[in-house]
């Protein structure tokens, strides 16, 4: 079947600008190369409109920051993702990762049984109220889960009321499979156990090679009926892959991940593909999104992919 790429060009959710840039990157290198699947795709192209300079500060949401201003344009994106052909395979390349907060609801709304594989070095399953940096990006899991509703210090209603506008249940935590974890915070980590989800660390891949989650993946494949790949380009080492707002010291290998994916990106279920968090700014010679094209190239190219239609 036919590839959409949708390009959610928004940064808002991170600490630091750039990751726009980085889904702008990705394109300069398919024109480089003539990359004729990618060229042959449909594209959908979603970009903030608003004139306010919003890198300038945090907004006024301290616990939340540039939140009045994200959830403004998640209703744009919202609105966009009601045009996408579900029939077709989705690579979505999303400026940093609290995309995903939203991107999950809807499909899982349209798909009905969502399976979910997590690469990042990070948990994202924060809210306002526990999060250390106030930063979007660290809290699309609990968006998307509705799982964590601790409340660690107290943070203005007007901010809370916006957030739990925004929480979904959408995703069941039997359907979520983290990789490459490495830093996350205690709430974080009660979640993932107290809900019985299925994480591998970066130490623990090292140690025990791709076999374990290969195995665990593939389970999730048999009691889902399509899989989403959410890749957080920090979920490979900071050695190689600088290009990225939140390094964490201990990751993945190129190898590594692609090993995993071998086989995954060509399975008919696994309709949906995340690329975010590339920031060029951060990079040398847009190294990061090289790795990340390399690594994702097969799902474009779709070989060996069979229909996915939802009918």
């Amino acid at each position: 079947m036919g590839l959409q790429v949708v390009g959610i060009v928004c940064d808002w959710g991170a600490k630091q600008p750039g990751g726009a840039a980085g889904v702008q990157s990705w394109y300069a290198l398919a024109q480089h190369y003539k990359h004729l699947a990618w060229l042959e795709a449909k594209h959908l192209w979603i970009a903030p409109t608003l004139a306010h300079p919003v890198w300038l500060g945090t907004g006024s949401h301290l616990y939340a920051h540039r939140l009045e201003y994200w959830v403004e344009f998640a209703r744009e994106v919202e609105k966009a993702l009601e045009s996408l052909d579900l029939t077709e395979r989705l690579l979505f390349l999303t400026g940093d990762h609290s995309w995903a907060g939203i991107i999950l609801p809807f499909l899982a709304a349209r798909v009905g049984d969502l399976g979910v594989i997590w690469l990042d070095a990070h948990a994202d399953f924060h809210n306002p109220a526990t999060s250390p940096s106030g930063s979007l990006h660290g809290m699309p899991l609990a968006m998307a889960t509705g799982l964590n509703t601790y409340r660690f210090h107290s943070i203005p209603k007007a901010t809370w009321e916006i957030w739990e506008s925004l929480v979904r249940q959408a995703i069941p935590p039997e359907n979520l499979l983290m990789v490459g974890l490495r830093s996350y915070e205690p709430p974080e980590l009660d979640i993932l156990q107290a809900c019985g989800i299925r994480y591998f660390t970066a130490e623990a891949i090292t140690r025990q090679g791709v076999e374990p989650v290969c195995e665990a993946i593939e389970a999730l494949r048999q009691r889902t009926r399509r899989l989403y790949v959410s890749l957080d380009v920090d979920v490979w080492d900071p050695s190689f892959a600088r290009g990225t707002g939140s390094p964490a010291p201990g990751g993945l290998s190129i190898a590594q991940l692609r090993l995993l994916l071998k086989d995954l990106l060509h399975w008919k279920e696994t309709a949906f593909v995340e690329v975010t968090e590339i920031n060029p700014l951060l990079d040398r010679e847009n190294q990061t999104a090289l790795y990340a094209y390399g690594t994702i190239r097969p799902f474009i190219d779709g070989e060996g992919v069979a229909d996915t239609s939802l009918e």
